[in-house]
């Protein structure tokens, strides 16, 4: 209360909400042990506690019971929660015309992932927003996409350009033979529609490979 939460350190703000330790164990001990099982990502605690299995979400809280879960899933809930409500205000006025500004969109979300996601976003013709969503969230590989969910959208908000963007966990942005196949597949299906394939962009440690860029759209 004397110094403001942002003097803690991510265990303390942890044992907070942990509140009471264990034999042998205080909070702040429980929160760093909490931590180290996630390599001291909050990004990987984020997605472990919302997204995760059951399981996994019982192997990373050995030791803290379901109380103290729950208060764990709730502030993490809130911050995504609050982060989504930022990115609405600021895509208001945000224009995607270049491959330069699809990566700006996405890299902060994208870049600190273990896993592969991907995301669309649907603009009109002078590159507003006019909607974005996450397509599929995979392992550490991404093989396939579902062009009908990507496709949709393009005609619910009769949208003008369509851009994609995923991530490879390693630090090679270079896109692979499925990654390949699938730009080409939805660029196709996207045509039938009236709808142009802005780019599709890969996403690794903050660089980025744009099919656009390479000239392969």
């Amino acid at each position: 209360m004397a110094n403001g939460a942002a003097s803690l350190t991510e265990a303390e703000l942890l044992a907070i909400l942990i509140n009471t330790g264990q034999k042998g164990k205080t909070a702040v001990d429980l929160a760093r042990d909490l931590l180290q099982h996630c390599n001291g990502s909050l990004v990987t605690l984020s997605h472990t506690m919302l997204h995760g299995s059951n399981e996994d979400r019982q192997t990373l809280l050995k030791g803290i019971g379901p109380a103290k879960m729950c208060h764990i899933q709730a502030a993490l809930e809130l911050g995504r929660r609050r982060q989504q409500e930022e990115e609405r205000e600021a895509l208001r006025d945000f224009r995607i015309t270049t491959p330069k500004q699809l990566f700006s969109l996405f890299n902060s979300h994208l870049s600190g992932l273990d896993h592969e996601e991907l995301w669309a976003v649907y603009c009109s013709r002078n590159g507003k927003i006019l909607y974005k969503c996450r397509i599929s969230e995979g392992g550490v590989n991404f093989s396939g996409a579902d062009i009908k969910k990507i496709c949709r959208p393009a005609i619910e908000y009769m949208a003008t350009y369509v851009g994609l963007c995923h991530n490879h966990p390693s630090s090679d942005p270079e896109p692979s033979v499925p990654d390949q196949e699938v730009t080409f597949r939805v660029q196709t299906a996207l045509r039938l529609l009236d709808v142009t394939l802005l780019d599709h962009i890969i996403i690794a440690c903050n660089r980025y490979y744009s099919f656009k860029e390479d000239g392969k759209l």
